[in-house]
């Protein structure tokens, strides 16, 4: 049995012969009542000691959420050279819902992400709100599926 002298371990279920409980390196014992008081004593927390148990897991959890949640907000944040889905066109001209734009330039206005349509070079600046970051591979997909529903809907130079 690998266990630390001084050391409580919780214990995991009770019967009338025995308590049993996992020791440091995880390995489930049973540890007999008639030993109890030479070999082990029985402790039992307080709510006061439980309670501040859990504030404790709870601030290290609390940190550890900020901590993940600044982390997509950075991963989530536009930058130059990040491709762009238009979520919300009712403030640009130029583009339509779902379309790819590429930024290609960031300033510190309300509308403050330049997009340009990688394929055809039209711009606009646009507020953070009205795009949602994707990946070039994300980026390349819409735009070829836009191409071939042109040519589906019969766009195409062959069609005159």
């Amino acid at each position: 049995m690998d266990v630390t002298a001084g050391k409580r371990y919780e214990i995991i279920t009770e019967t009338d012969e025995a308590y049993k409980i996992k020791d440091d390196v995880n390995d489930t014992h049973a540890l007999y009542k008639t030993h109890e008081g030479r070999l082990f004593e029985v402790f039992v927390e307080t709510t006061a000691e439980i309670l501040t148990t859990k504030r404790t897991q709870l601030a290290s959890l609390t940190a550890e959420i900020a901590q993940l949640e600044a982390q997509l907000a950075e991963e989530s944040r536009l930058k130059v050279g990040d491709y762009a889905r238009v979520t919300d066109s009712s403030s640009v001209d130029e583009f339509a819902l779902d379309d790819v734009v590429l930024i290609s330039n960031v300033d510190h206005t309300a509308y403050p992400l330049r997009g340009e349509c990688p394929v055809s070079g039209l711009h606009e600046w646009f507020n953070p709100a009205s795009l949602t970051k994707i990946t070039p591979a994300e980026a390349r997909a819409s735009l070829i599926a836009k191409v071939d529903a042109h040519f589906n809907a019969g766009g195409g130079a062959e069609s005159r």
